[in-house]
């Protein structure tokens, strides 16, 4: 037992893991508690060497080989008891008191040396993109991603330098009505303005430096009318150019606004941040590739004009658009109305236009290194249409699906090979309607494979062994031989004639 047992905090009773308390009855607390607390065991000096080391063991005291064979271990205990007793300070009195203390004598509570950050001289892949508040403080440009198993926004994750990516979480309001207009995050205010972005990191020691603001062409706010929360934001798109080491150049953000009924308690963002280096031509015709040169699955498949779309919706079945990614299959859908004074015609147009995302491509991009407007390999989309029939004075025949079948095959080298569009078709399924009667629209896309396998490689033929050929073998020396020997011939000729 310790001389002090500093773990026993509670007079009369056991302390849990405390093996030297007087209390605890057991004999060996070791057998009882799961591990002694630091203090509450003698403290054991050992010397240690392996065993094979000792020929002769003539020591008049019990010795214990530890650990199994063969790293057994001979070990000897000294006895150094001031090992388990409290080290005696020194008494302090007026007379000493000075010389004591003078040797740690310093400022109790002066400030801690502020380290200046070092800023680089340009972006790397994977920074934080620096931004300035109008009140001059220094902050990052935030990309708002799900945290959580609800998917909750969390406002804290950076947008990194070229990596363009796209997150989407939600927003939960327990009052919609009350939060449409005082919610900062739900305004496209609260993205842009009041905020420049650094052109490079070491821009933030420099106040003269040039910022660089982002730019938008939005300026609704968030406004109530009846139970409907209008303009409230549901997609951010950041779009960031930038002129390799000297940095970025320009920032603008796009947004996308939707009509929100004020009984829905969640609200689903999707933020998006995109990196294009300068080009000599317009910043739009800058493109990226979805593959070089087959598709790579999960990047957009390429059409005559643009990334193709898929049809899907927002809250309060507003409709919006995701693109349609190679290799993943989807179904979605929203909902449309007729308008007052429209034709069946034009809502048959209208129709269209929302199911294809826009004006109707009319070939795919074979390969994914082939932007729009780009001459290369591409293959025909086969439209099936609905006819136009009817009125709004009955029932109108719209389309009111659209199935994009997408053909793909692996071409080139199996141990590379390259994924292809071979084939497109565009299915539209038709029905009446009525045209002030709201109607689900519903876009669905398939892929499939169509890669034909060629033989499998196969390896080269095994040797085949076989036994010798000679009769006599092996009772003659010598190697056999594929012949018979001549004179063994004549003497089974003749013998018969001898008898």
């Amino acid at each position: 037992m310790v001389a002090i047992c500093t773990c026993d905090l509670t007079p009369g009773n056991c302390d849990i893991n405390c093996c030297c308390d007087p209390d605890c009855s057991s004999s060996d607390p070791t057998s009882v508690f799961s591990f002694c607390k630091p203090g509450s065991t003698k403290a054991e000096r050992w010397s240690c060497l392996y065993n094979w080391l000792i020929f002769r063991n003539n020591t008049p005291f019990t010795t214990t080989l530890l650990g199994a064979a063969p790293a057994e271990l001979f070990c000897v205990s000294s006895g150094d008891a001031s090992l388990n007793y409290f080290v005696a300070p020194q008494k302090v009195g007026a007379e000493n008191f000075t010389s004591i203390s003078d040797p740690y004598r310093g400022a109790s509570f002066s400030p801690a040396s502020a380290s200046v950050p070092a800023f680089s001289s340009f972006y790397r892949a994977g920074d934080p993109i620096l931004t300035n508040s109008t009140s001059g403080a220094l902050g990052v440009l935030r990309q708002p991603a799900p945290s959580g198993d609800q998917t909750l926004c969390s406002d804290y994750n950076p947008a990194r330098f070229l990596q363009s990516r796209v997150t989407s979480c939600v927003r939960v309001l327990r009052n919609l009505t009350a939060s449409c207009e005082a919610e900062l995050y739900l305004s496209p205010s609260f993205y842009y303005q009041d905020i420049t972005v650094l052109r490079v990191p070491a821009d933030a020691t420099d106040r003269s430096a040039v910022r660089v603001p982002i730019t938008s062409s939005v300026t609704a706010a968030p406004v109530l009318r009846g139970d409907v929360c209008n303009n409230l934001v549901t997609q951010v798109v950041y779009t960031v150019l930038y002129n390799g080491t000297q940095g970025i150049t320009s920032v603008s953000v796009d947004f996308t606004l939707s009509n929100v009924s004020a009984a829905n308690t969640r609200v689903s963002q999707m933020f998006s941040t995109l990196y294009k280096p300068v080009a000599a031509a317009s910043p739009d015709s800058v493109q990226s590739r979805s593959g070089n040169p087959g598709y790579l699955v999960g990047l957009p498949v390429l059409s005559d004009i643009s990334p193709l779309s898929l049809l899907r919706s927002l809250v309060g079945d507003s409709c919006s658009y995701s693109t349609v990614r190679f290799g993943v299959n989807a179904l979605s859908g929203c909902a449309i109305r007729g308008r007052e004074q429209e034709a069946c015609g034009d809502l048959q147009a209208r129709a269209y236009r929302l199911l294809l995302g826009g004006a109707a491509p009319g070939s795919l991009a074979m390969f994914g290194n082939i932007t729009a407007g780009q001459a290369g390999d591409r293959t025909p989309i086969i439209y099936q249409n609905c006819s136009l029939q009817g009125d709004c004075a009955s029932s109108c025949l719209i389309p009111t699906s659209l199935h994009m079948q997408i053909l793909w095959a692996s071409a080139g080298l199996l141990s590379n090979p390259q994924p292809q569009v071979v084939g497109a078709r565009f299915v539209f399924g038709c029905q009446f309607v009525q045209c002030q009667a709201p109607t689900t629209l519903q876009a669905q896309v398939s892929f499939t494979d169509m890669t034909r396998r060629g033989p499998a490689p196969r390896s080269s033929p095994p040797v085949t062994g076989r036994a010798p050929l000679d009769f006599f073998f092996p009772f003659r020396s010598g190697t056999a031989v594929t012949t018979a020997d001549p004179m063994l011939l004549l003497c089974i000729l003749i013998f018969p004639l001898l008898r």
